[in-house]
């Protein structure tokens, strides 16, 4: 398996790629996972190729350059615009018998249009549907995704199947709580300047609570660095008390700590598809909520995936384009009762941790997407002529491949040889190996 994704760090597509690659690597899977720039700590199992940028080229375009690229490769995986593309291109290029999976990590066609720009909305949403259209499987991450993902994919003539994939959360030590805890801590991860992620939301709600009679405190982290005073200044109006804006970081060390300080930790969008805040709380038994509106509450919310008790009260029902001193009423309504009864609260985030932790890990979205590989059919057969597809296990040839030490090809799915010397490293190229492999 081949991913491919401009960066290492960043926005929710890039955790989604480093998490994936490592479980597709536990299943038994050979993953590359070739990231343009620096990458960080290297993943068990997964041969991690950082591309030093090559002046000229920007982090797109260094996904098409062939050195490094692995000889055999059965499925290729693409982040949305930014890297299907790409992998689209090496597929046809040098590996005309792999799959390619086409990730959605957002509504592009609604975005930029509550951002006030239908042009570039029309424009994302035009090259997401080529791109799919040029798919063998599409992913939509969490319901709201995969619903967008489906609705693109029926403007293609011959739609690819789309699976709906549900991020995993990693367990991690809960906090260490004191006893005589006074101030409360709620922590938003977004974008203090875009309207989209709802800090004006929650600035409000953070008034609300303390003109009732709760000590609390917001910190939203993802402030611009250039303009964290007046961001500052512009929230701590609207809560009608201090505000704290912690500027963005990549560092997921900072990210763990901003998430144990807090109490509560709120993802008031008005837009978003499956932010994994939620599940990074949620793996250690923090408090979260969530609005209706966005793919994290809907999974929250839906009976049939998580027990009522555990999620219905994680969700605050919203429909997005409410005035945002209104919806910080709801906010608060629906915080109080969290914040004031905290041994409980978090007695539940601790039961939500340990439900999630048996049914929703990086593991089980490992597995459900590999199972959804093996049931497409293969290129050949899916494009001869008067013959009938037929089903053969794609990804499990590759785990025999692996399992016998031999890059041979399976009789089964032959694969094409890669490019000239793909295995040789070009000095702009770092390799990470991961660990015991």
């Amino acid at each position: 398996m081949l991913v491919l994704g401009t960066a290492w760090t960043g926005n929710g597509g890039h955790t989604v790629n480093r998490e994936l690659s490592a479980g597709l690597a536990e299943l038994g899977h050979q993953v590359t996972l070739r990231v343009s720039g620096p990458a960080g700590d290297t993943l068990p199992g997964v041969d991690v190729q950082a591309l030093d940028p090559i002046p000229g080229i920007d982090a797109r375009g260094q996904l098409l350059r062939t050195d490094g690229l692995p000889r055999n490769v059965d499925v290729l995986l693409g982040a949305g615009r930014f890297s299907s593309g790409a992998a689209g291109y090496l597929r046809d290029q040098f590996y005309p018998q792999a799959k390619v999976v086409h990730f959605v990590h957002a509504a592009v066609d609604e975005l930029d249009r509550w951002r006030g720009d239908p042009d570039q909305a029309n424009e994302h949403a035009r090259t997401e549907r080529d791109l799919i259209s040029r798919a063998d499987l599409v992913v939509g991450v969490g319901p709201l995704l995969a619903d967008e993902a489906r609705r693109l994919a029926r403007m293609s003539e011959n739609p690819p199947p789309v699976h709906e994939l549900i991020a995993g959360i990693t367990l991690k030590e809960p906090p260490h709580y004191y006893e005589g805890q006074r101030r409360l801590n709620v922590l938003l991860f977004g974008r203090a300047d875009d309207p989209l992620k709802g800090a004006d939301t929650a600035a409000y709600a953070v008034g609300e609570l303390q003109r009732r009679g709760i000590d609390v405190q917001l910190v939203v982290r993802g402030g611009n660095p250039k303009a964290l005073r007046e961001q500052e200044e512009s929230l701590s109006s609207m809560a009608a008390m201090p505000v704290k804006v912690r500027p963005f970081t990549g560092d997921q060390r900072e990210l763990d700590s901003d998430i144990r300080s807090a109490d509560l930790v709120v993802i008031p969008s008005r837009q978003d598809g499956f932010p994994l805040t939620a599940l990074e709380a949620a793996g250690s038994g923090i408090p979260v909520l969530a609005g209706s509106n966005i793919g994290t509450g809907m999974f929250l919310s839906d009976p049939a995936r998580v027990a009522p008790e555990l999620g219905l009260p994680s969700v605050v029902p919203m429909k997005g384009n409410e005035p945002a001193r209104e919806l910080g009423q709801v906010w608060a309504d629906h915080a109080e009762p969290l914040l004031r009864d905290l041994p409980g609260t978090r007695q539940r985030a601790m039961a939500l941790r340990d439900f999630m932790a048996g049914r929703y890990t990086w593991a089980h979205a490992s597995a459900g997407l590999v199972r959804e590989l093996d049931s497409l059919p293969s290129r050949a057969a899916h494009s001869a002529e008067g013959q009938t597809a037929v089903r053969v296990g794609v990804v499990s040839s590759s785990v025999a491949r692996a399992k016998s030490g031999t890059a041979r090809q399976s009789p089964a799915a032959p694969q094409p040889t890669g490019p000239a010397a793909p295995h040789t490293q070009s000095p702009g190229q770092e390799r990470k190996r991961g660990r015991g492999r």
